[in-house]
């Protein structure tokens, strides 16, 4: 029984333990895509102002 018990542990720790490395890998990848569509549409922003305004000192 207490061998059972052991494996039990062992297969709960490691099933945790891999579902938490995929739910931290779904976080970074998600956060990372997230700010990069947020510094990509902040980047059209700034190039369209630079392009059209700024850049007009003729």
């Amino acid at each position: 029984m207490q061998l059972f018990l052991e494996r039990l542990l062992y297969f709960w720790a490691a099933i945790t333990a891999i579902g938490l490395l995929i739910v931290v890998a779904w976080w970074a990848i998600s956060t990372i895509i997230y700010v990069a569509f947020i510094s990509l549409f902040i980047a059209i922003a700034g190039a369209a102002f630079y392009h059209f305004y700024w850049a007009k000192g003729d």
